[in-house]
């Protein structure tokens, strides 16, 4: 059993990463802002940043798939932004287990270092639309009842959005029973980096806080991955 913590060193692990379906206008801003919100975090400028300092706690951006490299942003990039799964499967399996394991041991090195509260965070334009594809074929719901306008979307983004969530799902056929193929399929690597934390916390004794709905959607895989990480995860 791990022992009593004292939760005073804080950590935010923000896995950033781009999303190829963003080709089918699915987001209301580009590509390009994934890195610039990045390359602020490590500025203390993003808003994150400002949250993150009212709670004692350090952000720690993660390169884990964007396109454009930032220097001052740790690279763990699995690839450089994920295929457009309108058109094909977002990445191969072994790529999205490549960044499952990313978030595992990132969790695990922090950890090390002394950080005893962790909090899953992402940047990624179009990640709510890869999140709501994930939710929606894990749960068994239709596209509309879990999609909504992400940072802006006009009523007719919103459309194009959910249409393009559910050709897509009906094309690739991700398997419900298997969170990897899903993932792979129609989710991101942001994704599935903080569903590694989320496991990894778990493997180590660690809470993870669970924050935002895209968290939530990792969080979601990483209990069906491994139910015993549900006791090491905290809503906030």
């Amino acid at each position: 059993m791990p022992g009593k913590r004292d939760l005073q060193k804080r950590c935010v692990l923000v896995f950033c990463a781009d999303n190829g379906v963003v080709e089918e206008g699915v987001a209301q801003t580009g590509s390009h802002v994934t890195a610039l919100v990045a390359e602020n975090m490590t500025k203390g400028d993003a808003t994150v940043c400002k949250m993150a300092k009212s709670a004692h706690a350090d952000v720690i951006p993660v390169d884990i798939g964007m396109l454009k490299c930032v220097p001052s942003v740790r690279d763990c990039h699995i690839m450089r932004g994920t295929k457009n799964f309108y058109r094909e499967a977002a990445m191969t399996r072994g790529q999205c287990e490549q960044a499952i394991d990313v978030g595992r041991e990132l969790v695990r090195e922090y950890a090390e270092c002394g950080y005893d509260l962790f909090a899953a965070g992402e940047m990624g334009i179009g990640n709510t639309t890869t999140a709501s594809a994930v939710a929606s074929v894990i749960l068994g719901l239709e596209p509309e009842i879990l999609t909504g306008k992400g940072a802006g979307l006009s009523d007719r983004g919103l459309m194009n959005k959910i249409r393009v969530i559910r050709e897509s799902i009906a094309r690739l056929r991700p398997d419900p029973s298997d969170v990897t193929d899903v993932l792979s399929k129609v989710g991101g690597l942001d994704i599935a980096g903080m569903c590694g934390a989320f496991i990894g916390g778990a493997e180590i004794g660690v809470p993870v806080l669970i924050d935002g709905v895209i968290s939530s959607v990792a969080a979601l895989c990483a209990v069906r991955l491994c139910p015993e990480s549900r006791h090491y995860m905290v809503a906030s």
